[in-house]
């Protein structure tokens, strides 16, 4: 095999920390942008008229952790579960099933009702149905390159086939909360235990782990490229493109969709040891950030959930409302980001917005609450959305469920394009052209984030941007904004909640996140929307938000306030009530925060793996802690 070619490096003639031109840093504060995050989120489980959320039933024997979802081009729904089943639903609501006794598939290719490709830990398994009695009695084994072990947290996400015949996946890295036990009768390839520059919770023992890979028909397989740290979700655009959701963690700021090439290394350094020629005696955490490429659309931490899953495009020519060719993505915490994809200077980049989300029912629309735990989305021949949630990884629910479009279109932000000079925003609606022509009533700021071996990274550079000028089209329906400054290499928020339609309504979902990785003239920054910490950086940015947070009790919630909305509210939610089995719910649960300051210090710091809680203590420095913890109290307690 070939060395593979580095991608994404950046020309040593750029600078490493490109400045922007001067502007005032905004306060991060409940003004216009925290008060628009805060009421989208409380009416984003059914922030839009016109969808209906559906459960969907299932046979009791169908048990749940639905993990693998799609169709047969007959129409027969398909589902697979952690349990290791996969099951099959005709169009009149019978369930059968299909086969059984699978190591976590985790994906599914539904070649027929007869034949379906299982993405499990091992390897992608043929299971085929050769008698025609609705059960796969057949299973053959394709590609599995990359070994396993005893470690419970070594996946092979996927799946997905092109037009060729070939398959896509991601190997994911080995947990270090278990033990990992290796033998000869248990691996397959040749272990490196190198350690690679800082120390992470997941690493590459096993080879290929960490890796994206193609398998051929006949079962070759070629890696194709690294840097990946659980990436559950992998998505074929309609032309073929590779994406993949992979999740937060170390080296990872953030979810979001990474588009996909030869060669590319999207960050997580633990997969680098399996490149051939890779002297790891030599890399540095500066040379992979020099490597690194970023997502094309960055799903901020918090905001936009914390554990994306799997991405669908809408090519279902308007039956799902307004949205054709656009994205859809689950969150483990209750939420589907919905994106829109644009080339510029040859490279993918684009807008999210939250679709589906958290909390109560909003008047404007009808059905079921959003579970969380989605993970899985596929759309069926009549248009509908589905979606798989699995309750395994601590803090989600077991169920199926439909979305669909009842006609009606919402007013929303449509799209978000780049341009010269900065945006251009489309709407689903007419809007009102006294509101639009107002430059205030778009607020703009940027932000990026550090490459680091910490789990996360808080929001760094942050800015208001100025919207100089506002050019409505005659018809209401686009309007460009001129920023005082448009910066490669940052996150662009736009909140518009002064906005109404041309008929007075607010924009059901006013915010936006573009990643600007690049700019329209081919500017773009070494590490796309990351840039390294200063040296002592990281600890001087902490001591100055501690002395201001401290100032006051005051400020200290103030200061809270904004570590909750960053870090804690994608689970624990705007109103404080959590996630059913999962994230402490503040509000009703008076058990809570009976506890005392040191016990839920102790909580924040460490983590609760169980229930899918993350460490916070090399995250968040101890006064940051207490702020959170007294905005908590604040704001939810007694």
């Amino acid at each position: 095999m070939k060395p593979l070619s580095c991608g994404g490096a950046g020309s040593p003639s750029r600078p490493e920390f490109p400045e922007p031109p001067a502007q005032p840093r905004p306060a991060r504060r409940a003004g216009p942008t925290l008060f628009v995050f805060i009421l989208a989120a409380l009416l984003l489980p059914f922030a839009r008229a016109g969808y209906r959320i559906e459960n969907v039933p299932r046979p009791a024997e169908l048990r749940g952790g639905i993990i693998g979802v799609a169709f047969s081009p007959t129409g027969t729904l398909v589902v697979s579960t952690r349990y290791g089943e996969v099951w099959m639903r005709t169009a009149a609501g019978t369930w059968r099933c299909f086969a059984r006794g699978l190591n976590e598939p985790i994906g599914l290719v539904v070649e027929s009702d007869r034949v379906v490709w299982v993405a499990h830990r091992p390897e992608l398994l043929k299971c085929s149905d050769t008698d025609g009695d609705g059960r796969a009695d057949t299973f053959d084994a394709l590609g599995g390159q990359w070994g396993i072990s005893n470690n419970y947290h070594e996946f092979f996400f996927g799946l997905r086939r092109d037009s060729a015949g070939n398959f896509y996946g991601v190997v994911g890295l080995t947990s270090l909360g278990d033990k990992l036990t290796l033998s000869q009768a248990d691996v397959r390839g040749t272990l490196n235990p190198t350690q690679l520059l800082e120390p992470a919770g997941h690493r590459a023992d096993l080879r290929y782990r960490g890796w994206a890979v193609k398998i051929a028909p006949d079962g070759s397989l070629t890696p194709l490229a690294t840097g990946f740290r659980q990436a559950n979700g992998v998505g074929l655009s309609p032309d073929g493109e590779l994406f993949i959701n992979d999740n937060q963690g170390e080296y990872k700021p953030s979810c979001g969709l990474l588009h996909v090439a030869p060669g590319d290394f999207h960050g997580h350094v633990a997969g680098l040891k399996w490149e051939p020629g890779f002297d790891p005696t030599t890399f540095t955490t500066e040379k992979a950030w020099h490597r690194y490429k970023g997502p094309a659309v960055v799903f901020p931490h918090g905001p936009m959930g914390v554990s994306g899953g799997e991405p669908v495009w809408d090519t279902t020519g308007g039956k799902f409302g307004p949205f054709a060719g656009q994205v859809f993505a689950g969150d483990y915490t209750r939420l589907v980001v919905r994106s829109s994809l644009e080339q510029v200077a040859g490279g993918w980049q684009g807008v999210c917005f939250p679709f589906l989300g958290r909390n109560e029912t909003a008047p404007a629309t009808s059905g079921e609450k959003l579970l969380a735990g989605v993970m899985r989305a596929v759309f069926a021949p009549d248009g509908s959305l589905y979606l798989g949630a699995t309750s395994g990884w601590g803090a989600g629910a077991d169920g199926l469920q439909r979305v669909v479009w009842d006609g009606q279109v919402s007013p929303e932000v449509h799209d978000v394009r780049l341009t010269s000079r900065g945006f251009r925003l489309s709407f689903t609606r007419p809007m009102s052209a006294a509101t639009l022509a107002v430059a205030a009533n778009f607020e703009v700021n940027r932000f990026r984030f550090y490459y680091q071996y910490k789990y996360g990274s808080p929001w760094v550079d942050e800015a208001r941007v100025t919207v100089t000028a506002v050019h409505p089209s005659a018809d209401g329906l686009s309007a460009e904004l001129v920023l005082s400054e448009l910066t490669p290499g940052f996150v662009y928020e736009l909140s518009v909640a002064a906005l109404r339609t041309a008929d007075n309504e607010p924009l059901a979902n006013p915010l936006a996140y573009y990643t600007a990785n690049r700019l329209l003239n081919g500017d773009r920054a070494i590490g796309d929307t990351t840039r390294l910490p200063r040296p002592g950086e990281t600890s001087t940015a902490a001591k100055e938000a501690d002395a201001k947070a401290a100032a006051t009790p005051d400020a200290l919630i103030a200061s809270g306030e904004k570590t909750y909305r960053l870090f804690c509210v994608a689970c624990h939610q705007p109103d404080g009530r959590g996630i059913p089995g999962g994230a402490a719910d503040f509000r009703d649960d008076k058990t809570r925060l009976a506890k005392s300051d040191a016990d839920l210090l102790k909580v924040i710091a460490s983590g609760v793996d169980t229930k899918g809680m993350p460490a916070f203590e090399a995250i968040l420095s101890p006064l940051q802690r207490k702020a959170v913890l007294a905005h908590i109290r604040a704001t939810f307690g007694q």
